[in-house]
């Protein structure tokens, strides 16, 4: 399919959106329906153009936009407390609760395939920060038998694990603590992946060190284009690639240029970035849609809207398997070599003796 008769790419971007598997690394309407009371069942309005800080996501609006799977944020406050674990199991139940008929929990890859042929959504969990485990490795076979897709390492605080790249405790030194290692390795064993958006620089490499599978930066963005520690140099790009990971590119104008209203030019250009340094394989939607992002791009008004990213790619010159990966396929390829062909989250022994 060429161009449509405005000269534009619009039609094959609207039918690749359609086609295509769409995995979203982190959407936070759970944040909104924490702080808020939002409804992420019922649909809501679309906001305006560059919409601030929410109304970015809902239920029916995901599935109106073709998305395939969604992984939610789980958030607490960034400080280590038994509090802490104990409001991400509430939250794990808010998940549970946005199941229906159309909608299921992605534990394996076949239950995202599945979504997708079906026209579902398939949502699973993924906790930010690991001061929510208050220093203990045993809260994580429940984190995985309630579908929790990821970890991150960090959030905006230092904790027992990690340290920030931006927040509370932040530096540009420190690599993982003891326990910090000892976590990378049972995420390896129970097949949640290792998460370091947010970490510092040192975090990011020594996790990808340490980690046997691929590692996760569910939304992330190019230090080379824009310094902000909330963003990836070189190094820890090409780390994260030898580890067969994904990088989820964040659609916040403000970390991606360091101005508030931006075109989704600039999101292009730091996926652009990471395909040309270690290969189009490398590359994933990680929007923070909801996350308290100050903007999102200033053609865009909510997730709907993916379809103009992928114009806009078309138009310069990406090709369909190269957007397909970005898409959701790259991030299919990283859960099938961890929990692929029947292989569950919370099915320890499966994920231990897996190669």
């Amino acid at each position: 399919m060429g161009k449509d008769f405005s000269g534009g790419y619009f039609l094959e971007a609207q039918a690749l959106c359609c086609e295509a598997i769409v995995v979203d690394l982190h959407v936070d309407v759970i944040l909104q329906r924490r702080l808020f009371g939002y409804d992420p069942l019922k649909r809501h309005r679309a906001g305006w153009r560059g919409q601030p800080l929410f109304w970015h996501t809902d239920i029916p609006r995901m599935l109106e936009a073709s998305y395939t799977c969604a992984a939610l944020g789980l958030h607490y406050w960034p400080w280590e407390s038994v509090r802490g674990w104990r409001e991400i199991q509430r939250q794990f139940a808010v998940v549970e609760s946005l199941l229906s008929s159309g909608v299921c929990l992605a534990r394996c890859v076949e239950d995202i395939e599945r979504a997708h042929r079906e026209g579902g959504l398939a949502i699973c969990a993924g906790i930010e920060g690991a001061h929510v485990l208050n220093g203990s490795l045993s809260v994580l076979e429940e984190a995985a038998e309630r579908g929790c897709l990821y970890l991150t390492l960090a959030h905006f605080s230092k904790n027992a694990a990690a340290t920030p790249g931006m927040g509370r405790g932040q530096d540009q030194r420190s690599g993982l603590t003891e326990f910090g290692r000892a976590l990378v390795r049972r995420l390896n064993a129970l097949g949640i992946l290792v998460d370091v958006a947010h970490v510092n620089g040192p975090g990011v490499l020594e996790a990808c060190e340490v980690s046997n599978a691929p590692v996760l930066a569910t939304h992330t963005c190019v230090r080379a284009l824009f310094d902000t520690p909330r963003g990836l140099n070189d190094d820890a790009i090409r780390s994260i690639a030898q580890t067969g990971g994904v990088m989820g590119v964040i659609f916040a104008p403000y970390f991606l240029s360091g101005r508030l209203w931006a075109s989704v030019d600039i999101l292009i250009d730091h996926i652009f970035y990471i395909a040309e340094l270690v290969g189009w394989e490398h590359v994933a939607l990680g929007t923070d849609f909801d996350g308290w992002i100050a903007t999102i791009p200033y053609e865009m008004r909510d997730c709907r809207d993916l379809v103009v990213l992928v114009e806009r790619m078309l138009a310069r010159g990406a090709g369909e398997l190269s957007i397909r990966g970005m898409l959701g396929e790259n991030v299919m390829r990283v859960l099938r070599s961890v929990r692929g062909e029947g292989r569950y989250l919370g099915d320890q022994d499966s994920l231990e003796d897996s190669p």
